[in-house]
């Protein structure tokens, strides 16, 4: 009988606990669609624009119960407090707690940015921003703009204390933070009268001083944003570069006792001419090599010594300047070169079955053909046979490397048709490893339809001292660029544009690099004026498109 009355009070005691702990829990009930709403702000008190603001708390209600995790990192006063607001935190409400030590007439922002979720993890899509005074209106002065960057972005603004902020502002906290939209749209709202320096930063660094050296940033081509009494400056757009400093390897591999591959960080097929790698044994005396890029990969580079080495060498490159920016930054990887027994046969790897070549009518594209290793060079002219519906198709070779080359017919490639590669064992040789496997390979690609090509005419009109750049970029394949000077009456003409769908952005050219520059902060260096046209151009097959009246005139 006494178990029983025992089992009955610990039942009881566990049912009073659970109906405690969920009357306890801040939720919302379960059940329904899921949720995929932003959280809203739906009140604030005091009011949003209150005046005369004295300090103490302000309470933010919003539209859904919020994720707790995300609420201290997600709201900030700018600008920055020197005593830190205690910020709580209950359901749907949001208290921060002022000090009642603030500065006479100063514009205060509670600023919300974009790691604010609710309880489902739904973040805001656009950063929110309440303004309270301490003096007897609010500041409406406003920056805005868009940034144009692949990841999330944020934007830092300082407000120019004195001469020597103006130089070393970077090093200090900026005073108004706030995250840039989805589409890359921001504004900076409830500003004082004043000048200001802006950057955008990649948004895992905003709100900390800039090292100009450790990561990336985009700052305006306004050296200085002046601000008068409520005044509002729009299009203060920045571009952020997606890496910092130059191109850099970052590892090395051995292959045989004398070639190896080399990894870059991005791609190095517009300064393939133009970097600078030595190659040194343990005790540092030069090793002569040969250097050829992967006809697969622009990102790697092969080596190839002059004699065979079993140890270690040290692989350098060294800085690569020009027109003020660093392409190229220098390092050092160090491999280890050993022989081994290569038991795999060579083979083809371009072409195969699935291999198609693309051919324009008025020039003939050379096939390109790679082996997976290295062969001798001293071979035959005539290594392969190349057929079309079994006729004989006469054709050169010119070696890139010893890994690629180049096969052109001596008359132009039939659109739309299959053609037939045979080697025979004993014609190639490789420089390592076994032969090919059948003694004699064959391997069919086919040749698409010819490539279209079309003109864009620009005509617009500017009052730039500096060049003015028509850049076009193909979007299916953002490594198709095409760049040409605006000339002074505001055309300027791109023939041989293969068909596709490109975006279109003209930037000022003050160092004459035909490239853009981002800016620097130290010494400081605006960034290039630029202009994003903001439709897809459309190229066609043997049609020219003229695009009218392009405004390119607010440069300053």
């Amino acid at each position: 009988m006494r178990n029983k009355k025992k089992i009955k009070g610990l039942l009881l005691k566990q049912l009073v606990l659970i109906l405690f702990i969920s009357c306890a829990a801040v939720m919302s009930p379960p059940g329904g669609p899921k949720d995929e709403t932003p959280p809203e702000l739906i009140e604030t008190f005091p009011p949003d624009g209150t005046t005369y603001f004295e300090g103490g708390r302000v309470e933010l209600l919003f539209s859904e119960y919020l994720d707790e995790n995300t609420v201290d990192r997600a709201i900030a006063i700018l600008p920055s407090l020197k005593e830190k607001p205690d910020i709580t935190y209950s359901g749907k409400k949001v208290y921060i707690d002022f000090p009642d030590s603030l500065f006479m007439n100063q514009t205060y922002i509670i600023s919300i940015n974009r790691d604010l979720g609710d309880e489902h993890r739904v973040k805001l899509s656009q950063g929110i921003q309440v303004a309270f005074s301490t003096g007897p209106q609010i500041d409406q002065g406003a920056i805005s703009g868009t940034v144009q960057y692949s990841k999330d972005a944020s934007l830092n603004l300082w407000k120019i204390q004195n001469e020597l902020d103006q130089i070393k502002f970077y090093e200090r906290v900026p005073d108004y933070v706030i995250d840039a939209s989805s589409e890359g749209h921001y504004e900076f709202k409830f500003l004082s009268l004043g000048e200001y320096r802006i950057a955008a930063v990649d948004r895992t660094l905003s709100g900390t001083p800039i090292v100009s050296d450790r990561f990336a940033y985009g700052l305006s081509w306004l050296p200085i944003i002046g601000l008068g009494s409520d005044e509002n400056v729009e299009g203060v757009n920045i571009q952020i570069p997606d890496r910092l400093g130059g191109i850099r390897m970052i590892s090395a591999e051995s292959y045989q006792e004398s070639w190896g591959r080399i990894s870059f960080s991005e791609s190095i097929k517009d300064v393939i001419n133009e970097i600078q790698l030595e190659i040194t044994d343990d005790d540092s005396s030069m090793v002569n090599a040969d250097f050829f890029e992967d006809p697969k990969d622009n990102e790697k580079l092969y080596f190839l010594l002059d004699d065979p080495m079993n140890g270690y060498i040290s692989i350098k490159s060294k800085t690569l300047n020009k027109w003020n920016t660093t392409l190229v930054d220098s390092g050092s990887i160090r491999v280890k070169m050993e022989s081994n027994i290569d038991t795999v046969a060579l083979s083809i790897v371009q072409p195969n079955a699935k291999y198609q070549l693309h051919i324009e009518s008025d020039h003939i594209r050379p096939l390109k053909i790679i082996f997976s290793n290295l062969v001798e060079l001293d071979q035959y002219e005539n290594l392969f046979s190349m057929l079309k519906d079994s006729v004989l198709i006469p054709y050169t070779i010119n070696w890139d490397s010893p890994i690629s080359l180049n096969l052109a017919p001596k008359e132009n490639w039939e659109p739309r048709s299959t053609y037939n590669l045979k080697i025979s064992r004993d014609e190639i040789t490789p420089a390592f490893g076994m032969a090919l496997k059948d003694s004699i390979t064959s391997i069919a690609f086919k040749t698409s339809d010819y490539q279209g090509f079309g003109s864009l005419i620009i005509n617009s009109h500017h009052n730039s001292n500096s060049s003015i750049i028509a850049e076009l970029i193909k979007m299916e394949k953002s490594d198709t660029v095409f760049r040409s000077v605006v000339n002074l009456k505001g055309t300027t003409t791109m023939d041989n544009v293969p068909e596709g769908n490109y975006s279109l952005m003209f930037f000022q050219d003050s160092d004459s690099n035909m490239q853009y520059s981002h800016g620097r902060i130290d010494p400081y260096r605006t960034a290039e004026w630029f202009y994003h046209y903001p439709d897809t151009v459309k190229i066609r097959t043997n049609w020219d498109i003229e695009l009218q009246e392009i405004d390119l005139n607010p440069i300053q």
